[in-house]
């Protein structure tokens, strides 16, 4: 008996053995998984972080693409462009990106509004590495089009925020496009007659600088079929919760702010109009204060261009607005064109540049004074491809301008002013209603720089894009043509005010040149707006 109790002890004993044996594996098998669940999930943070350092990459990369496009560094279709991305948050790691075109032309389009598009596909391709483990890499491929937009196929184009508050009734017919917010009111009745009203941000009917409301009304126009039918703002923007859904529902796809997916077209910087920028390199015709170069040749006053041509006048310009005398050169557009003047007792020869672009600025203002560049007798522009001037400093148009024979033209400055027919810089010093102004038609595309509106002072608005310094009250300022703006002016930055000392507001009829439409009649050098859209994507 005493042996087989023993005997029962031992089984119960291997028994014991076994059962703990089985535990130890049932529990080493529970560790084992849950290491093995816990390295995939730290695997699968690490792939999903990889993910995003390619994905921030490739939208880098197609930032930094566009930028250059727009700002003339690497040409409107480069076969191959390489960015890198540098991650501070992530130690310093670096993505490659590198671009690459899938087409050698460009594919002319009208797209759904109307504009002329040039498109091109690309592939961009961002390989990232964690840099806690290089051994988890994840590859981005993105498709996507890149589209140049001429900006002047717009009647208003702004890079900033976008403000209209006009004083007398005021229409405005064409596409109006802000890569920020736009603000609308008036203080009579503000039409907009168009089906394209974009912002890249949010649109407000009020005013910027919060000083109320104009009291007018601002209707605009619904994309719909047959007569053109408009509807009022009242007051519904993009501070209403349901702006959304509202402004679809109201103007039928006319308006569209950020919310509706409206993003920013990437545009030339003012960077571009300096004199060591890309204006001034391509330009075939160079005025440096009073001096012409024509194709690397500096030309001589009587012999290759009539006298009075260039006129570098003393301070006897002065601009209320800046509070300043003015250092001008004025060019006569007639003389240099050729069409009046004579160079040693002949005629002389027609000094527009032959590509159609003229730099000029002027680079000699000292202490008080301010650089400046003034147009005169412009009316005819005798060059078949169109005429464009561009300046690093504030640009003055006097007269009617390009209104016989009309053509492609377009001012490119730091700021635009026009002055009537009636000008007379010896009455600049005398207050307002001593500088009667006369009806007055300018035939051109702008672009230039505008001050920021900040609390209690008002920049001007789109009205007042173009200065004014005359006493336009019972005169009309007619323009046709394009409005863009691309950057703050950084020499004229003096403050706007209305009525004495510097102006009164004329009748305003401004107009969209819609010859535009075709792009073979767009001024020479137009600045072009430059959009990625993706088409497809995927992971390696």
């Amino acid at each position: 008996m005493r042996a087989y109790r023993h005997g029962d002890k031992g089984q119960a004993l291997i028994l014991s053995y076994l059962v703990v044996a089985v535990l130890l594996v049932y529990t080493g098998s529970l560790l084992t998984t849950a290491m093995t669940e816990k390295n995939i999930a730290e695997r699968n943070r690490l792939t999903t972080e990889t993910l995003y350092l390619a994905e921030g990459a490739t939208e880098n990369a197609l930032k930094a693409f566009a930028s250059g496009i727009a700002n003339f560094q690497i040409g409107t279709g480069p076969s191959t462009f390489s960015a890198t991305t540098t991650y501070a948050t992530f130690g310093g790691t670096v993505v490659n990106t590198t671009i690459t075109a899938l087409e050698t032309d460009d594919k002319t389009t009208v797209d759904s509004l109307g504009r002329y598009v040039y498109e091109r596909l690309y592939e961009a391709v961002s390989t990232a590495a964690h840099p806690q483990n290089n051994a988890i890499s994840v590859t981005v491929h993105q498709i996507f089009s890149r589209r140049l937009i001429p900006t002047f196929q717009h009647i208003v184009f702004y890079d900033d925020d976008l403000e209209i508050l006009p004083g007398p009734d005021m229409t405005l017919s064409g596409r109006i496009h802000s890569n920020e917010d736009i603000y609308l009111d008036s203080n009579g009745a503000l039409t907009v007659d168009t089906t394209y009203l974009r912002s890249a941000g949010n649109i407000y009917n009020a005013r910027k600088d919060g000083s109320g409301s104009g009291g007018g009304d601002v209707s605009v126009r619904v994309t719909k079929s047959g007569a053109p039918q408009y509807e009022d703002m009242d007051g519904l923007d993009s501070s209403d919760p349901n702006w959304a859904t509202e402004a679809t529902s109201r103007w039928n796809g006319t308006v569209m702010s950020a919310v509706h997916g409206v993003t920013a077209l990437t545009a030339p910087s003012v960077g571009t109009t300096a004199p060591d920028g890309y204006y001034a390199g391509q330009a075939d015709v160079v005025i440096t204060n009073d001096t012409i170069v024509k194709n690397g040749v500096t030309l001589t006053e009587g012999v290759d261009y009539p006298a009075g041509t260039i006129i570098s006048s003393p301070s006897n310009f002065y601009n209320n607005r800046e509070g300043k005398y003015v250092k001008m050169t004025t060019v006569d557009i007639g003389k240099l064109s050729g069409l009046s003047g004579t160079c040693g007792g002949g005629a002389c020869p027609n000094n527009l540049p032959a590509n159609g672009l003229l730099y000029a600025t002027r680079t000699d203002a000292i202490g008080a004074q301010q650089p400046g560049i003034k147009l005169i007798n412009g009316s005819e522009i005798p060059r078949a491809g169109g005429f464009t001037v561009v300046s690093n400093v504030p640009a003055y148009i006097q007269g009617d301008y390009n209104t016989t024979n009309e053509k492609p033209t377009s001012v490119i400055a730091d700021a635009v002013n026009l002055l009537s027919k009636d000008w007379d810089d010896a009455r600049s010093t005398l207050g307002v209603n001593s500088r009667p102004a006369a009806t007055t038609t300018y035939n051109t595309a702008f672009v230039a720089g505008v001050n920021t509106t900040t609390a209690g002072q008002y920049n001007g608005g789109l009205e007042n894009y173009p200065r004014l310094h005359e006493n336009w009250t019972g005169d009309t300022l007619n323009i046709k043509g394009s409005f863009v703006q691309l950057w703050e002016s950084a020499v004229a930055t003096g403050a706007w005010v209305y009525g004495e000392p510097q102006y009164t507001a004329p009748n305003r009829n401004w107009t969209y040149n819609s010859a535009f439409n075709d792009p073979a009649h767009l001024p020479p050098f137009t600045p072009m707006a430059v959009e990625t859209r993706r088409v497809a994507w995927w992971k390696d």
